[in-house]
């Protein structure tokens, strides 16, 4: 294999000094760990996505982006708020496989509820089927009650 010199051009303005100067090794790095959000938004340029999706007016196509973008936001916050979880507390989650991991994914999360669902009978909630430890797990790392589903007056309370 050829190694090939390159270089990489990276324009910028933020100053070199001062109390938010940066260095040239801390821009690049900052640009390049921007990698993992640019992967989520690629689902917002998924033609499966967009192709379904007829809109018109103007104000609709930019209300539509702003609720694709919170979505997107309450993703990386479930992300964020799982890997600290497992960052603090050293317990590792249910992963794939029925194996753990130390890197929870907010879609390992919704995978793990996807069968769950709230069955609304004579005025009262209950799901099709109890908990499993697994999301039970996933709840407590959001500091989710687990009664969220059937009690909506709790509001998603925080455990602490």
């Amino acid at each position: 294999m050829k190694e090939k010199a390159g270089c990489f051009v990276l324009i910028n303005n933020v100053p070199k000094e001062g109390e938010d100067g940066y260095i040239a090794a801390e821009i690049l790095k900052t640009y390049k760990d921007q990698h993992g959000i640019e992967q989520n938004f690629k689902f917002l340029k998924d033609p499966a996505i967009i192709n379904g999706i007829f809109l018109k007016k103007v104000e609709r196509i930019e209300v539509l982006g702003l609720i694709l973008l919170l979505a997107l936001l309450i993703w990386r916050l479930m992300e964020r708020e799982l890997r600290l979880y497992v960052k603090e507390t050293g317990e590792e989650l249910p992963g794939w496989n029925k194996g753990q991991t130390k890197r929870p994914t907010s879609f390992m999360l919704l995978t793990k509820f996807s069968r769950i669902l709230v069955i609304n009978c004579g005025g009262k909630r209950r799901l099709n089927r109890p908990l499993t430890e697994e999301q039970k797990k996933y709840l407590r790392a959001l500091k989710i009650r687990e009664d969220i589903f059937i009690n909506p007056n709790s509001r998603g309370k925080l455990l602490l």
